[in-house]
């Protein structure tokens, strides 16, 4: 979907209902697959992606998208997981920042790097192991 498709639909329902489309202004997200065009929102944002979920709402959304798109399509708002996702990842960063701390002090390993001139560059859990 383009980005100029978004925006002729975020226009025409602008005209149309002025409170829908700044609503619409919140999605960041826009994709189409197959007969389903998502309008993904963040995470804070839920009280948009609530709002357009009205049966009302939906179906003007619809009948605009299908128009622009020249084909029906079934509209749905979505929750984006980005902040969920990035707390997991901090999370395992902070975990291997620990690890990589435990394995610099020990005195086996400092005694390698020295004698070898070596230095850590990654360190992995063994159920991160591929």
């Amino acid at each position: 979907m383009s980005e100029a498709q978004v925006a002729e639909i975020r226009s025409a329902i602008q005209t149309q209902q002025k409170f829908l489309g700044e609503l619409l202004e919140h999605g960041h997200r826009w994709e189409l697959e197959g007969a389903e065009l998502r309008i993904y929102f963040a995470a804070e944002k839920r009280a948009f992606s609530e709002m357009i979920e009205g049966r009302d709402s939906l179906e003007k959304i619809r009948a605009v998208a299908s128009t622009v798109l020249n084909r029906s399509v079934r509209v749905c708002a979505r929750i984006e997981a980005v902040a969920a996702t990035a707390a997991n990842a901090s999370r395992a960063a902070d975990g291997a920042k620990e690890l990589r701390e435990k394995f610099e002090r020990d005195p086996m390993v400092r005694s390698m790097l020295q004698r070898f001139g070596g230095k850590i560059s990654e360190v992995k859990r063994r159920e991160e192991v591929s």
